[in-house]
């Protein structure tokens, strides 16, 4: 591994792509640091409408060390293809953003949101999440 530090070949990842009206901060892909700071950057305009203007996509991979599995740019959003099923089963619901302050007790104040989440695991190479 290069850049995903304790990442490990056959280990599951849960991975994220959020979006939101919300963040119009003037970068491409507004992914910033901290991660609030990109999606809410112009909160005031959402109001009570945060399902409709706020949502995150969701995968989960099992890393495999096999090229075939490479996806590039995955950075860029969720992998949706209709010849291999990615992307088609989807589970949507309505929840709220997470984070390692997050817990059953401490709940988040951005909800509630709309999540799309992949019902498949699917293999990914190694080197997707490292290039």
């Amino acid at each position: 591994w290069q850049n995903c530090v304790n990442m490990q070949v056959g280990q599951t990842y849960e991975v994220h792509w959020p979006s939101s009206a919300a963040g119009a901060c003037g970068t491409l892909n507004q992914y910033q640091t901290p991660f609030a700071d990109g999606v809410f950057c112009n909160w005031a305009t959402v109001g009570n409408t945060t399902y409709e203007q706020i949502g995150v996509q969701a995968q989960v991979f099992i890393v495999v060390n096999d090229e075939s599995y490479y996806y590039p740019n995955l950075i860029r959003g969720m992998i949706v293809d209709a010849t291999s099923g990615h992307g088609s089963d989807m589970a949507l619901y309505t929840g709220s953003t997470t984070g390692s302050s997050k817990s059953n007790t401490v709940c988040s104040q951005y909800a509630p949101i709309t999540w799309q989440v992949d019902r498949k695991c699917w293999p990914i190479s190694a080197s997707s999440f490292d290039k």
